[in-house]
């Protein structure tokens, strides 16, 4: 019988990549209609169905793994996943099977970045996988604390949002083949913008959930949502205002992860136009 070459081996793992992708941001999708229209039902079920996407996935990630120790990682997140796809589909019953469904993508995610640390090369690498770690597992911490009936529907939107993220980078991967998108993908990796954008979606999220717990001008969520928002883009309308103290923490930390986050997206478009410029100009002077 003859043996599946490296080369094959890749091909079919991103196609298989590929198809998990589209199906997972398909059910998310799904997902969003479900939780807009508040069917619990069908909520419950395409919950399960986007998260067990991921046991799939961390099955192929398995499949491709040569060390051992990688392998135990995959295995480990894998099954948080799959905890968190029973639980998923057990929210009909509940609604803190939602919560719990949400804190366990939260900490399979966390993990994973935790464990993912020994594998950087670079420092730089090693900062941004400590630092979403701790910022996914604050997440986990502020669903916990926010438990309550109302928020059910909220928190489903936060499982939306991670699912999505997940989906969309493993959708631009393939793109690397394409040449002008392949060196702009090079330099989203090497500054770790995925992560970083993670992060502020992940602080966003945390702090939407604690603000209303502290804040008695801000009452809702997506109140809080706005005003996480307003106070990363330096918008500032005045119509929400942190007046407390751990409101006014929480309101620079986010001010100061802002000003990062644009940092990192200037230099990436300067880095992207340099680097153009310059293949461009070596290939006119080939030519």
């Amino acid at each position: 019988m003859k043996k599946i070459s490296a080369k094959s081996k890749d091909n079919i793992y991103l196609v298989l990549n590929l198809v998990l992708a589209v199906v997972t941001m398909a059910l998310v999708l799904s997902l969003t209609g479900r939780i807009m229209a508040q069917d619990i039902g069908h909520i419950s079920l395409f919950l399960a169905l986007s998260i067990g996407s991921l046991v799939l996935y961390q099955g192929l990630v398995f499949a491709v793994q040569k060390r051992k120790r990688d392998r135990i990682r995959v295995v480990i997140v894998g099954f948080i996943y799959i905890g968190a796809a029973i639980t998923g589909y057990l929210v009909m019953n509940h609604y803190i099977f939602c919560y719990l469904s949400a804190f366990l993508v939260v900490v399979a995610m966390a993990l994973n970045q935790f464990l993912l640390i020994e594998k950087e090369e670079t420092k730089k690498g090693m900062i941004t996988n400590i630092l979403l770690g701790i910022t996914l597992s604050a997440l986990g911490v502020a669903i916990l604390i926010s438990i309550s009936e109302e928020n059910a529907f909220n928190i489903s939107i936060v499982t939306v949002i991670l699912l999505l993220f997940g989906s969309l980078k493993r959708l631009v991967f393939p793109s690397f083949r394409i040449e002008k998108i392949r060196l702009l993908l090079n330099i989203l990796i090497k500054t770790h913008t995925f992560d970083v954008l993670i992060c502020l979606v992940a602080f966003m999220i945390a702090f939407s959930f604690l603000f209303p717990m502290v804040e008695p001008n801000i009452t809702t969520f997506w109140d809080a949502m706005w005003y996480c928002f307003t106070v990363i883009t330096t918008i500032g309308f005045g119509d929400f205002y942190a007046s407390s103290v751990i409101g006014r923490i929480m309101t620079v930390i986010l001010g100061i992860y802002g000003i990062v986050v644009v940092a990192i997206l200037t230099s990436v478009i300067v880095n992207f136009y340099n680097e153009v410029s310059a293949k461009e100009k070596a290939k006119d002077r080939i030519e």
